[in-house]
């Protein structure tokens, strides 16, 4: 396999990782509604679910950040352009610090503070969708 064609193929690392932990946010996020919908209609939450929503959240965070040093990595080395040279460069700025505060506003949460819940929940859907909006954005950088 010569240069070219594993560039090529590194190349895709970024994006797969992306839309795994793209993914992983909306499964996280699922759960976060299902115990929204429990607390609005008065049935227990539960630990259990609880706990999967936080685990799942910080593995989430975690991939996500990754993803952001990957794409950093990729755009300067593979691509060999400058770090903010996209228009998906600067909505990633944007994303991780969305999962950022999500992921603050969530551990306010955790530790019992109510008032932490409306920004988390606004928090985490808007980094869903500037996600999407993202991915859509790298679309240009594909090789």
């Amino acid at each position: 396999m010569d240069e070219a064609t594993l560039r090529r193929i590194l190349a895709f690392a970024h994006p797969a990782w992306m839309i795994g932990s793209l993914a992983l946010a909306v499964f996280t996020a699922r759960l976060g509604l299902e115990i929204r919908r429990r607390r609005r209609v008065g049935e227990p939450i539960g630990a259990a679910l609880r706990a999967r929503h936080l685990a799942f959240g910080r593995r989430t965070l975690g991939l996500v950040a990754a993803g952001f040093v990957l794409g950093a990595v990729s755009m300067v080395g593979l691509r060999e352009r400058a770090l903010l040279d996209s228009f998906h460069g600067v909505l990633g700025v944007i994303v991780a610090g969305l999962f950022a505060w999500t992921g603050w506003s969530g551990r306010a949460l955790a530790r019992g503070d109510q008032e932490a819940r409306d920004i988390h929940r606004l928090a985490a859907a808007g980094a869903i969708a500037f996600s999407a909006v993202s991915a859509i954005a790298g679309f240009v950088l594909l090789p």
